[in-house]
């Protein structure tokens, strides 16, 4: 039988780095998702403060994990 997957798409942030945001997100799916297989960034963006630097960074992404089989 052929793999089914599904793919949702997350979004979610950090104070410290786009790096972080992408691991903040996907550590939240895990908890709830299993079999989670890949990720893909769809979007990066974020908040500046007044001197020009940023502030949080947020991310959106699809998150593709496996679909069971029902015995």
């Amino acid at each position: 039988m052929t793999a089914v997957t599904k793919t949702l798409r997350l979004s979610g942030g950090s104070e410290r780095s786009i790096e972080d945001a992408i691991s903040t997100v996907l550590a939240r799916a895990a908890t709830s998702i299993e079999d989670l297989s890949t990720f893909e960034i769809v979007r990066v963006g974020g908040t500046v403060d007044g001197s020009g630097v940023p502030a949080t960074y947020e991310v959106t992404l699809d998150i593709t994990f496996g679909v069971r089989d029902n015995p």
